[in-house]
C-alpha cells in the first residue's frame, strides 16, 4: 500500500530515524523546540531527544560556528536556518570555515555538518524573505549542495547528507512543503551529486529543480501528447551531474531550463553555458525561463507575474517546438498558494 506523506513529514522522519541510529547527530536552530519546529520538519524531536535538540538565541553566526566546531570534533550537527537571508549572517562559518577546513588541513579533517536552509517564495514575504541565492552556494567550493524537489527525494538526500563526511547544504523550497508522495518508511538514500531523469522523453529536455521542478511536472499535464518531454530533476547543484544532462541533450537536441529565481547568474545560465561549451549538435538554441531581474514584490497583484507558472513552462516548451501556445487562466489559489498535490 502507498504511504503518502508531505515533504515536511519526510524530512522529519529522516531526521528522527537518523538521530535514533546515530547518537552523534544533534539538531540546532531557531525555534527548534517549538511545537511546529522548523516548519514541522522537527516536530516532537525535542521531547524525544531532549539532550540533542537545541533552541538557540537569535545569533546565526554564533550557533552555526558552534555546530561547525562540533562537526570538526566528530559530531554530526544539523543546522536549520528558516530563511536563506538568516544564513547569510553565518556566511563566514559556512563558506569560509566549514567549506574550506578539510582542504586547509591536508584532507584528513572532515566537517560532517548538514545545513538545512529554507529558500524561495512564500505568501506575502516580499523582497527580504523570498530569495533563493542558489548561485551563491553553488559557487562556494568545498560544499556539497543539493535541492530536494519531492518528499521521496528529500528523505533520501537527508539520510545521505547525514552519512557524508563533507559539509552538505540542503536548499529547501518552502513553497513545496505541502506536496505529498509515496515515501518508504525504512531508511534509504538518494545519491548526492547526481541529476535524475524523472520523466523520460524524446523531443525536448526540461531541466528544473525545487519548486520549479514541481511546476514543470504540472506543466506536463497541460502539454498532453503534443510534446514528448524529458524532465530532469537537477537535484545536485554542487557538483552538477553534467553527464546525465549531456546524455539527455544528445537524445532530444533541445533544452529548456527553469529557474524560480532571477535569471542573472542563475543555475539555468550556468547549465546552458556548459552545454554550449560541449558543442553538442542541437536542433534548437537552448532556452531559459526565470524570474525577472528585480527583487520579488510583496503584493499579490504583482507576484502573479513574477514566478514562472505551469502555463508559462508549457508555453515555453511549445515555443521551442514551434507550436501554438495554450490559453489557460490560473485561479487565485494556483497563482498564490503552495501546491497541494500528490506526485507519482
Amino acid at each position: 500500500m502507498p504511504r503518502i506523506i508531505k515533504f515536511t513529514e519526510a524530512l522529519r522522519e529522516a531526521t528522527d530515524q537518523m538521530m535514533e541510529a546515530d547518537k552523534n547527530i544533534f539538531f540546532v536552530g531557531l525555534g527548534a523546540t517549538y511545537r511546529n519546529a522548523a516548519d514541522g520538519t522537527a516536530t516532537g524531536l525535542a521531547s524525544k531527544y531532549p539532550e540533542r535538540v537545541f533552541d538557540v538565541p537569535d545569533s546565526e553566526g554564533g550557533f552555526t560556528g558552534m555546530a561547525v566546531g562540533a562537526a570538526i570534533n566528530g559530531l554530526r550537527p544539523i543546522v536549520h536556518h528558516g530563511r536563506v537571508e538568516f544564513s547569510l549572517l553565518a556566511a563566514d562559518q559556512i563558506i569560509t570555515q566549514a567549506a574550506k577546513w578539510n582542504y586547509m588541513f591536508g584532507g584528513g579533517n572532515p566537517v560532517p555538518i548538514v545545513l538545512r536552509i529554507n529558500v524561495g517564495r512564500q505568501w506575502g514575504n516580499g523582497p527580504q524573505h523570498t530569495q533563493s541565492l542558489y548561485a551563491l552556494f553553488g559557487n562556494a567550493l568545498g560544499l556539497k549542495v543539493v535541492i530536494p524537489s519531492t518528499p521521496r527525494m528529500a528523505k533520501g538526500l537527508l539520510v545521505s547528507a547525514l552519512r557524508d563526511n563533507n559539509p552538505v547544504v540542503m536548499l529547501e523550497s518552502r513553497w513545496i512543503f505541502p506536496v505529498k508522495q509515496d515515501v518508504p518508511i525504512e531508511l534509504y538514500t538518494e545519491p548526492l551529486g547526481y541529476a535524475k531523469v524523472a520523466v523520460p522523453g524524446k523531443d525536448i529536455t526540461v531541466l528544473a529543480y525545487g519548486d520549479g521542478f514541481v511546476a514543470a511536472y504540472e506543466a506536463l499535464s497541460l502539454l498532453g501528447e503534443q510534446v514528448s518531454v524529458e524532465l530532469i530533476d537537477l537535484v545536485s547543484l554542487n557538483p552538477v551531474d553534467y553527464e546525465t544532462i549531456f546524455a539527455s541533450m544528445r537524445k532530444t537536441g533541445r533544452l529548456l531550463t527553469v529557474d524560480t529565481t532571477n535569471g542573472a547568474f542563475s543555475v539555468g545560465s550556468e547549465i546552458i553555458s556548459k552545454v554550449a561549451q560541449k558543442s553538442l549538435q542541437l536542433r534548437e538554441a537552448p532556452s531559459a525561463l526565470s524570474c525577472p531581474n528585480v527583487p520579488c514584490p510583496t503584493s499579490t497583484a504583482l507576484t502573479e507575474f513574477y514566478y514562472p507558472t505551469k502555463v508559462d513552462i508549457a508555453n515555453a516548451v511549445l515555443r521551442v517546438m514551434h507550436k501554438p501556445a495554450i490559453t489557460r487562466a490560473l485561479t487565485f489559489e494556483e497563482l498564490h498558494l503552495a501546491p497541494n498535490l500528490t506526485l507519482l
